[in-house]
């Protein structure tokens, strides 16, 4: 995976554990999701502890902010704020043959090593591409966030079928407006 820009595994990591906090399964546990998200992005095997599990909640409700920040100086100034807090000490390393940046040693907690890599991903976004590539969803129910990848930037959901659902609740209010007007005495 390319780990610079939009595509950075902490800008993907910064989505998977906000929308994991943040997702519409109101049934979801989202400890277990946190720590699948931790997972699959290599920062951690082991199981989360309660606080840990607090602390990444926390942590998913400041970058969601950042997410939904109206402008680039807005998200500048949330995501300034988290880098002060975050301690970060970048190293190259070396998986697979390719070298790439690591924002916090591999044996530090889970928490830390999530803080500095989000935090990093986000601004390298922010500076590069503005608020244009982060959002949140615009579906009506829907709280997750996104990075566009999208060649032309018009992303504005999270996934197909918040887009889907929202475009045929906008079809339906259409055809029943249109209904209406037409059965108008005129």
């Amino acid at each position: 995976m390319d780990s610079s820009g939009y595509r950075s595994d902490g800008v993907g990591l910064a989505v998977a554990i906000v929308n994991a906090v943040y997702g519409t399964d109101p049934e979801a546990d989202d400890g277990a999701l946190l720590e699948k998200s931790l997972h699959e992005y290599g920062v951690m095997t082991r199981a989360l502890s309660a606080r840990e599990k607090a602390g990444l909640r926390g942590w998913a409700g400041h970058l969601h902010n950042v997410f939904a920040a109206d402008s680039a100086s807005e998200g500048a100034h949330l995501l300034n704020q988290l880098l002060d807090v975050v301690v970060t000490h970048p190293y190259l390393t070396d998986h697979g043959g390719r070298l790439h940046l690591h924002y916090a040693p591999g044996e530090a907690d889970p928490l830390h090593r999530v803080q500095a890599s989000t935090a990093m991903g986000l601004a390298i976004v922010l500076c590069d591409y503005g608020m244009a590539r982060l959002g949140v969803c615009r579906a009506a129910d829907c709280e997750c966030v996104y990075v566009d990848v999208s060649r032309n930037a018009q992303r504005r959901f999270c996934s197909e079928s918040c887009a889907n659902r929202t475009n045929v609740a906008a079809f339906r209010a259409r055809a029943k407006s249109t209904a209406a007007t037409a059965s108008l005495p005129g």
